[in-house]
């Protein structure tokens, strides 16, 4: 019997390895296949209990793809708060993951998930035609970031929560409060050393002029020069968010050493992002008079290798702690029965799996654009999609999120 129960576990952790390819595998087939189909292959799956936070990220930001609003709304509420709950793992998942390994601890999500939740819930709410429920989500979204600050880094900090919260407010006339953001989201992209997009520059100057025109709006003027001075006019203006890609898998690496007196094979699993191999591209839109193309406000896949490099020192140390004490068990099944002993070992090298789980169905970049209009429509054209075109109600307010992926433009006007 107990040369039966080594062997249960190696299939019980195979399996949990199995569970997370499959999930990355479908991650990268969303180049190829659209997120309907996607989603509903997810949805088949029977993921474990301690996983349910990473599906349901998953499955809410492809319901939202898939343009099912209330069913993306739900599933992310009931991501949200399984993260928050989760936040402080129990005991018997640390002792678990400290003699077993990593991926039999509850995902609670990474900063950049804890965040980002907030900004797929918003556009979810935007979408569903219920900007209220949207503004909710960002001043949640501003908690999150606030909990998660650190003066030597900006871990957990998005340019484009911030930036999606100053175009909510701006819809709801909330100037103050949209200035605050959009000068939040300005400062974000300045400190990771990156150019502030032109359409994020004038959401600056737009809404310094309405605040505070004497002061802050000649400031933002001799930073950024070139455009005319603000004017209220007819003209509808069009914010487009374009989600580019998919985020980066993470990936096992593995050593096997022998034990200092060659008794024993240890192994070490670590996870690791692979280099990126990913190429930006942009969405256009245009009207009769002018086009522009979006530009940077967020790169994902470097978020992400940020949350894991803040995570490395203590996945390294419980990596460490794990591996002196299935050297410890090796051993004294070794003094009982030699042959069970080996068999032991064969068991810890084996069940030594690096946890691999992330939300995996991000997109690589978001990016963003700015358009004020007096024509009645738009043309949106974006990578492998067939241009599409939108239309505007005079002197309206329009929010627009366009994919790289086989999606349609997403709407939301008032």
């Amino acid at each position: 019997m107990q040369k039966i129960i080594p062997l249960f576990f190696i299939m019980l952790l195979t399996a949990c390895a199995g569970q997370q390819r499959a999930t990355n595998k479908l991650a990268n087939q969303l180049y190829q296949q659209n997120p309907q189909h996607i989603l509903k292959q997810l949805q088949e799956t029977d993921p474990p209990e301690r996983d349910y936070a990473q599906f349901h990220l998953n499955v809410g930001l492809l319901q939202l793809l898939a343009s099912d609003f209330p069913a993306s709304i739900e599933t992310l509420t009931q991501a949200k708060k399984e993260m928050a709950v989760l936040a402080a793992t129990s005991i018997s998942e640390n002792a678990a993951a400290g003699t077993i390994n990593e991926t039999l601890r509850s995902y609670s999500g990474y900063p950049t998930d804890r965040v980002m939740v907030h900004n797929i819930l918003a556009l979810s709410y935007l979408f569903n035609d219920d900007i209220d429920g949207a503004r909710v989500e960002m001043l949640q979204a501003d908690v999150a970031m606030k909990k998660l600050a650190n003066r030597k880094s900006l871990n957990g900090q998005l340019a484009s929560t911030h930036l999606l919260a100053g175009i909510i407010y701006e819809m709801l006339d909330e100037q103050s409060n949209a200035l605050i953001s959009y000068r939040h989201a300005a400062n974000i992209i300045t400190d990771r050393k990156l150019a502030v997009p032109v359409g994020l520059q004038q959401s600056l100057l737009r809404m310094s002029y309405m605040v505070d025109k004497n002061g802050q709006y000649l400031t933002y003027k001799k930073t950024y020069s070139g455009f005319p001075t603000p004017v209220k006019n007819s003209n509808s203006q069009i914010f487009a968010l374009y989600f580019d890609g998919i985020v980066s898998n993470k990936k096992q690496n593995s050593i096997m050493v022998p034990s200092g007196n060659n008794e024993q094979l240890i192994r070490i699993s670590m996870p690791a992002y692979p280099k990126i191999d990913y190429r930006l591209t942009r969405a256009k839109l245009s009207d009769a008079n002018q086009q522009l193309t979006t530009e940077l406000i967020e790169n994902l896949d470097v978020l992400v290798r940020e949350d894991l490099s803040k995570e490395y020192p203590s996945i390294l140390l419980l990596t460490t702690t794990r591996a002196i004490a299935k050297y410890e068990l090796v051993d004294q099944a070794g003094k009982k029965d030699s042959l069970f002993g080996i068999l032991v070992n064969i068991v810890t090298a084996l069940t030594e799996i690096a946890d691999l789980r992330s939300w995996n169905m991000l997109p690589s970049t978001i990016q963003f654009a700015y358009l004020e209009t007096t024509s009645n429509e738009i043309k949106v054209e974006s990578a492998n999609n067939a241009p599409q075109v939108i239309s505007l109600t005079k002197n309206s307010k329009n929010l627009i999120l366009i994919s790289s992926l086989d999606t349609p433009v997403f709407h939301y006007q008032q």
